[in-house]
């Protein structure tokens, strides 16, 4: 089995290193130089629309996914005349168009935040009369880690817009939440999907910092799987998918967005569970057979972000470090640390000890 992946940042690596024991070869598409996968896996610099590239994965490959979004869904649909792609271009596309998400949400019946379309400084003074100011402008693309959003109450309607760079997007209604949660489902040919349970989501400056797993709550666990299953159904979906979602004062789930993809809020079943999704999500594509998915204990993923701690010592092993060996830079996710225990309060004061000894 040969697998190729569009995309060679830290989640390709773990696909891969998570993988060693199925013995599948990888091969890795990725425009910037020495990405993290590239110590792992046949590495081929290209641009990943190259057509070149995209026919030696064809000729080369049983299967090609992908490590984020952000790939152009007409390279994969290319790649589908000929080979198995997962998850599909159709899907892909959904998830890179915060508008096509709200829709898909919105056919099936899932709960998402107020929204109105703005393609113009017009719509967008016309959503602002609406919603009102206390309300959010997202680009309808590239808009991952907090990117590309605007706060309107802190801008008018014109400065908003140009600040914006005039993209197309959403004017989103800010919605008074008690926590955000994700669930991740491993959707198989074979077994149906497996679910993990929901996890718990902590952000700062609009990046994941925290994820704390299991969030126990039997009701809103089913509720999230049956959101997940008809998308999932929909898109006829292979692989690890993962919605987000808002938990509101009155307990309900609102929809936030979706990632085609194995997702940050999941680093934590690396140790935390039998199967990480990073395996998990290599056995769904290539339909190898997951029996079932267990946890071990409780959980939790701090990520690491700008800058590597120093004095990365651990006498009782109590907690993992990954360090995805990228430069540092303002914002950027260059590893995470991994916890786990099987009581709660040992495992936050753990995090908390850790959070206050390296950040």
């Amino acid at each position: 089995m040969r697998i190729g992946i569009l995309g060679g940042g830290q989640l390709a690596m773990m696909m891969i290193q998570m993988s060693e024991k199925h013995n599948i070869e990888f091969i890795v598409v990725d425009p910037s130089d020495n990405p993290p996968a590239s110590k792992y896996a046949k590495y081929i610099k290209s641009d990943y629309d190259n057509k070149e590239s995209l026919d030696y994965l064809i000729d080369t490959c049983d299967v090609v996914t992908i490590d984020f979004e952000n790939v152009p869904s007409e390279a994969l649909k290319y790649l589908e005349n000929s080979i198995s792609v997962y998850p599909g271009s159709q899907a892909v596309k959904i998830c890179q168009d915060r508008l096509k998400e709200k829709n898909i949400f919105n056919k099936n019946s899932i709960p998402t935040t107020e929204y109105h379309v703005v393609n113009n400084a017009k719509d967008l003074s016309a959503a602002i009369d609406i919603l009102g100011t206390d309300s959010i402008l997202k680009s309808r693309k590239l808009g991952y880690d907090g990117k590309n959003q605007i706060i309107i109450n802190k801008h008018s309607a014109e400065e908003a817009w140009l600040l914006s760079g005039k993209v197309d997007a959403i004017l989103e209604k800010k919605i008074d939440f008690q926590t955000e949660v994700s669930i991740i489902g491993v959707c198989t040919k074979s077994s149906g999907t497996l679910f993990y349970p929901l996890v718990e989501n902590f952000h700062k400056n609009g990046i994941l910092n925290l994820s704390i797993a299991p969030y126990e709550n039997s009701n809103l666990q089913k509720l999230a799987e049956s959101y997940h299953n008809k998308i999932a159904k929909e898109l006829n979906y292979i692989g690890v998918l993962v919605i987000e979602f808002f938990l509101d004062k009155s307990g309900e789930l609102i929809a936030n967005e979706m990632a085609p993809r194995v997702h940050n809020s999941g680093h934590w079943t690396n140790e935390g569970a039998n199967i990480s999704q990073f395996e998990a999500h290599i056995m769904a594509i290539s339909d190898i057979e997951i029996k079932n998915i267990s946890i071990n204990g409780n959980s939790a993923m701090m990520n690491i972000i700008s800058k590597m701690p120093e004095n990365i010592i651990d006498t009782n092993g109590s907690y993992k470090l990954y360090d995805y060996g990228k430069s540092e830079r303002l914002n950027r996710k260059l590893g995470h640390i991994t916890v786990t225990d099987n009581d709660k309060k040992d495992l936050i004061k753990n995090v908390n000890r850790i959070s206050k000894s390296f950040f």
